[in-house]
C-alpha cells in the first residue's frame, strides 16, 4: 500500500510539474517568408528549439514581408523575421508599434533575363516590361538601380508580381526581367537558363510587437536566444536545415544549400553569444542610410531614424 501511494505521490508531482512547465511557456506567434530569411524560424519549430527556450511558438509562413506585416499589424502575430522596407512601412504608419531587435545576416535577389533575352545592361530594358513584388527590398533595389542608370520608372513597365509568380514569368519569357530573391533565383538559373544583370545583398531584420513585449517583457531574449541557437543549429548541421526548409518551399533542397544566408559570421557561427543579432553601429549606420533611400524613393511618407534597440 505504502508502496502504490509513494508512485502515485511521484506521478501527481511529475504531471504537476509538467502543467507548470506548459503554464510558464510563452506562447508567441512568428511570422516568416518563403526568402532565405526564413529558414532560422523553420530551424526553430523543426529542432525543437523554440520549446527549448520556453516558447509556445506557432509558425507561419508568407509569401514576402508586406502580407506578414498586416498580420502583424492586426495583432495576429507577436514576431516576424523579414527584409527592412516592410518593416520600415509599417513603422512609418504605426510608429513604435513594433521593435527592431535583431539582425539576421543577408542573402541577395537578382534582376534575371530570360534565356533567348539580349538585354545586359538596364539600358537595353528601356521600354521592356519587368516585374517586381512592390513593398518589397527586391523592389526598392530596382527603382535605385533604374535612377543610378539614368533611367525612371515611367521608362519602363513595372509588373507588381507576388514572389511566388516570378520563377514562371522568366522560365516562359512573359516578361522581358524579374527580379527574383534566393533560393528561388539560383533555382531559375539552373532549371531555365536565365541570366542575371544585377544582383543585392538582402539583408533580414526581426521585430517584436511592442504591446505584445510589454504583457511578456520576458519574451525578447526568450525569442532572441532560441534564433542565436537556430542560426548555431544551422550552420552546423546545413543538410538538416536546407531539407526542412526546402520541404517548406517545396522545392530541391539543393538549391537552399547553394543559396544559404551570404554573411559569414552566420555560416560559421559556433557559439549562440549576444553578439550573434546584435545590431553595431555599422549596421545600424548602414539601416539608417537605407531607411533614408526608402524615404527619397517615395517609399515610405515620413522620414524616420532607423528605429533598431
Amino acid at each position: 500500500m505504502f508502496y502504490t501511494l509513494r508512485i502515485l505521490s511521484t506521478l501527481l508531482l511529475f504531471t504537476a510539474s509538467l502543467g507548470a512547465s506548459a503554464q510558464e511557456a510563452i506562447k508567441i506567434r512568428i511570422g516568416y517568408p518563403s526568402g532565405m530569411n526564413g529558414v532560422y524560424p523553420v530551424v526553430m519549430e523543426m529542432a525543437g528549439i523554440a520549446n527549448k527556450h520556453g516558447l509556445a511558438a506557432e509558425f507561419q509562413v508568407f509569401q514576402n514581408g508586406p502580407p506578414m506585416m498586416e498580420a502583424l499589424a492586426a495583432g495576429q502575430l507577436d514576431a516576424v523575421v523579414s527584409s527592412p522596407l516592410p518593416i520600415a512601412t509599417f513603422l512609418n504608419k504605426q510608429p513604435n508599434k513594433a521593435v527592431v531587435v535583431g539582425q539576421l545576416g543577408y542573402s541577395s535577389h537578382s534582376l534575371l533575363v530570360p534565356t533567348a533575352s539580349n538585354s545586359k545592361t538596364f539600358q537595353d530594358l528601356k521600354g521592356k516590361k519587368i516585374a517586381a513584388s512592390f513593398g518589397s527590398d527586391s523592389y526598392a533595389d530596382l527603382l535605385l538601380a533604374l535612377q543610378q542608370n539614368g533611367l525612371k520608372p515611367a521608362d519602363v513597365e513595372l509588373i507588381n508580381t507576388p514572389p511566388a509568380e516570378l520563377p514562371a514569368l522568366i522560365a516562359q519569357a512573359q516578361v522581358d526581367a524579374a527580379v527574383i530573391r534566393e533560393p528561388q533565383a539560383t533555382r531559375v538559373k539552373e532549371q531555365f537558363g536565365a541570366r542575371s544583370i544585377q544582383r543585392w545583398p538582402f539583408p533580414f531584420l526581426t521585430v517584436l510587437r511592442s504591446e505584445f513585449l510589454q504583457k511578456q517583457p520576458n519574451a525578447r531574449e526568450l525569442y532572441l536566444a532560441a534564433l542565436r541557437e537556430s542560426v548555431v543549429y544551422t550552420a552546423q548541421n546545413p543538410e538538416q536545415a536546407s531539407q526542412w526548409f526546402a520541404e517548406k518551399l517545396r522545392i530541391d533542397a539543393k538549391f537552399v544549400r547553394q543559396t544559404s544566408n551570404e554573411d559569414p559570421a552566420f555560416t560559421k557561427a559556433e557559439q549562440a553569444n549576444a553578439e550573434l543579432l546584435a545590431l553595431t553601429p555599422e549596421l545600424r549606420q548602414f539601416y539608417q542610410a537605407r531607411w533614408r533611400q526608402f524615404h527619397e524613393l517615395g517609399l515610405i511618407k515620413l522620414a524616420q531614424d532607423f528605429p533598431g534597440q
